[in-house]
């Protein structure tokens, strides 16, 4: 809006000043002078102060980190290096000095900055639809689109000698050479050049962009025709200038695109720019950078200097990029993430980049008389190789940081290996798997200490894909959340439980019941207590045969219907149990007023060993448990002796690796039986 304001208030000066200077003209051959003969320069200082006031905002908004942000602070620079040469050689035309050199130097200077704005917007349009690469890539184009400026800029630099574009006659004044004509060709080439590359590139625009530049090259095209019929009056650069203002507010677009505490592109300038990419099959390599201390910092620092701290951190990863990784794009995607993406140029310097870039955040920070230490994940993920979807890529970028300690620079070819980030089309998958029956429940048996045999089993479900084979319920069970899927996933558990409890092997092998896991979202279904009701009755399933097992996460949550949900569940006679204890989400209090029966120890516990304090907080933990007539069970358990270091310390029940791993019903079968006869 300033800038807005400032330009009607220079449109309003310049019609005050030529409105005085017509109506006060001594007589109607003064104004014929002053129309044909005095070149008219209010509009060339409209189109200076515009352009100033662009340039203070750019620098003042640090627009001058990115790809894009680099392209447009280059089309505003040549525009307004065009408007100086053009004020000044204006004012040398008007002088009563003959000034030869001068009027060279200043109108030489004035064609080729001007001649250069036309290709400058050429390659604007190019970078804003991410095909610059295709142009660096292909010698003969490159050559094609340079020749003919190049061969302008040889004509205007020897102007003083031949003649060819311009001359100073022998009165003193500018004037066209026989060649002059070869300006307008030129510009006529590009203008045609941007057009067909427009039409054929037209699907990468963003929404309105194509419509801007639509009204931009008339605005341009009729200023110059005006400008040609009327060559006193200097018309063309104002027009210029307000093309630059439309572009910054309609396709820069600096309040969505640019974070203006970093300079750094935001996550949705992130999110275009990869999609654009992966559009144009263009090979990029993205380093993702998360302060892993992040939350930590900001409640001791406060908002103000947290945001002091952010802007440090980026002008650091900044000055580095320079020096070990030019040309990369950066981009801030809040929370103490960081991303810088490069393309081809830069491929062989990443590793060596990436470890500088390590080494550097792990240093201390000085901020208002503090040294902070930054906690650092860094990853290198190459597209199309390492990923090559935006779904995947943007939920790589979010999720990285639970992989993996700080300090160590990591590679997601390795971490995608391991199984554990499988991202691509994952709702597909989730899909897939429930119309095709790919997701099975596996059984994991419990050992009771006091009965010495298996009384009790969790059930937990598996999916195997054809293409990904089995993916790990951490990473599907979120997107099914998410999406809405769960529910059609916690129905098809709880059917099949329940259909296992009304077998005769079962019955067979004397289990007390089955523990099935509820999810938030499950919890919060407003029909779940009649679902689970009805499901009891249709396979004539009594409450104790059944556990249901809610996390901390899920017990920590207020929500109404929740409550509801386990006080009629409860009240039916179903127990619960506390599942993944002590990872941390649990209030003490509130865990007292739930009907819980079991509380079930998360595996953290079980590093009694590495760590002597532990074994006295697992002591004094399951001393309280007890008090509170709860029964305990201790999960991820793999050794015997650790079983006997639980068992020893009166818990109920001890589940894990030790005894065995979760399996297929039929297998599981088959273990109890083995495990009943032994």
């Amino acid at each position: 809006m300033i800038v807005l304001s400032y330009l009607f208030c220079a449109s309003g000066c310049y019609i005050a000043i030529l409105s005085n200077l017509w109506h006060n003209s001594a007589n109607r051959w003064k104004r014929w002078y002053i129309w044909y003969m005095v070149k008219i320069n209010y509009f060339n200082y409209c189109a200076l102060a515009i352009l100033i006031v662009l340039i203070i905002a750019v620098m003042s908004r640090h627009m001058l980190s990115g790809r894009r942000n680099r392209y447009f602070w280059n089309l505003l620079l040549v525009v307004f290096c065009s408007t100086v040469f053009e004020i000044l050689a204006v004012n040398l035309d008007n002088g009563s000095s003959p000034a030869v050199l001068e009027k060279y130097i200043a109108h030489g200077a004035y064609i080729i900055m001007h001649s250069l704005t036309v290709p400058v917007y050429v390659i604007y349009l190019a970078c804003i639809t991410d095909t610059v690469y295709k142009i660096k890539e292909k010698i003969g184009l490159q050559l094609l689109l340079s020749l003919p400026y190049v061969c302008l800029l040889e004509l205007t630099l020897t102007s003083y000698f031949f003649n060819k574009i311009f001359y100073i006659n022998d009165n003193y004044q500018y004037t066209h050479g026989e060649w002059y004509i070869f300006i307008y060709v030129c510009a006529v080439f590009y203008v045609l050049v941007g057009t067909v590359y427009a039409i054929r590139c037209r699907k990468l625009f963003e929404k309105g962009q194509l419509l801007v530049f639509s009204v931009i090259i008339p605005l341009i095209i009729s200023s110059i025709v005006f400008q040609l019929c009327f060559p006193k009056v200097r018309i063309e650069m104002f027009a210029q200038a307000i093309s630059v203002l439309f572009i910054l507010l309609m396709v820069q677009k600096p309040e969505e695109r640019t974070d203006t505490n970093t300079g750094f592109g935001k996550v949705t300038a992130y999110a275009t720019d990869i999609e654009q990419a992966l559009v144009n099959n263009k090979p990029i390599c993205i380093i993702l950078i998360n302060i892993l201390n992040y939350k930590s910092l900001r409640d001791i620092l406060g908002y103000e200097s947290m945001e002091l701290l952010t802007n440090k951190i980026a002008g650091n990863i900044m000055s580095l990029c320079k020096s070990v990784l030019p040309k990369a794009d950066p981009y801030y995607l809040d929370r103490g993430r960081f991303c810088l993406v490069t393309g081809k140029e830069n491929f062989d310097k990443i590793d060596n980049a990436s470890a500088e870039l390590m080494e550097m955040l792990m240093e201390d920070i000085s901020l208002q008389e503090m040294d902070i230490n930054l906690q650092v994940n860094l990853c290198v993920l190459r597209c199309p190789e390492d990923l090559n979807d935006f779904q995947g890529i943007f939920a790589f970028s979010n999720e990285f940081e639970e992989y993996g300690k700080a300090g160590k620079v990591l590679y997601a070819n390795d971490m995608l290996k391991d199984g554990r980030y499988i991202i691509k089309d994952l709702e597909d998958i989730i899909d897939n798997a429930l119309d095709n029956q790919r997701l099975s429940v596996y059984y994991q048996p419990i050992y009771s200490v006091e009965a010495k045999r298996f009384t009790s089993a969790e059930a937990l479900l598996r999916l195997d894909d054809e293409e990904y084979g089995h993916i790990s319920p951490e990473l599907f069970i979120p997107v099914a959340e998410k999406n809405g899927v769960i529910h059609r996933i916690g129905t098809m558990v709880l059917e099949e439980v329940f259909r296992f409890i009304a077998s005769e092997e079962f019955r067979e092998l004397r289990l007390e019941y089955i523990e099935v896991n509820l999810s938030v979202a499950q919890c919060m279904r407003n029909n779940l207590a009649k679902e689970v009701l009805q499901l009891m009755e249709k396979y004539n399933v009594r409450p104790e045969q059944i556990n249901l097992e809610i996390t901390e996460t899920a017990a920590a949550n207020s929500q109404n219907i929740m409550s509801e949900n386990i006080r009629t569940l409860s009240a039916a006679g179903i127990p619960f149990s506390l599942d993944d204890y002590g990872t941390g989400y649990s209030n003490i209090v509130r865990m007292t007023t739930m009907p819980f029966n079991i509380i079930k120890l998360d595996k953290s516990f079980t590093d009694l060993d590495a760590n002597p304090r532990v074994e006295v907080v697992v002591r004094n933990t399951v001393r309280m448990i007890k008090d509170m007539n709860m029964k305990i069970v201790v999960e991820g358990i793999e050794t015997k002796e650790l079983a006997q270091q639980f068992a020893d310390m009166e818990c109920d029940y001890i589940q894990g690796y030790y005894y065995s791993k979760p399996l297929p019903r039929e297998e599981f079968i088959s273990f109890m039986r083995q495990a009943a006869s032994e």
